[in-house]
């Protein structure tokens, strides 16, 4: 059973972590908590960093759908 969150019933638009991905330029990063960062690299793909993990999405949309399911401990200050 997986936690559902009010974005899950509002629009993602109004996710401030959304809108924060959605904001990064080319060569940006952005820390969602201590050990994990969103690059948007050169080529247009989104990479997730973290300790354990390091995946590529050529969308934000799967992006943020990895973030959301696997539950990053996302910090209310980084929003």
């Amino acid at each position: 059973m997986s936690q559902s969150n009010i974005y899950d019933f509002l629009n993602v638009d109004q996710d401030p972590l959304y809108q924060n991905l959605q904001s990064l330029q080319i060569g940006d990063s952005y820390n969602i908590d201590d050990h994990t960062e969103i690059h948007y690299n050169t080529h247009g793909l989104y990479e997730v960093i973290a300790e354990e993990t390091e995946q590529a999405f050529s969308s934000l949309e799967d992006c943020y759908s990895y973030i959301s399911t696997y539950d990053f401990g996302v910090k209310p200050d980084r929003l």
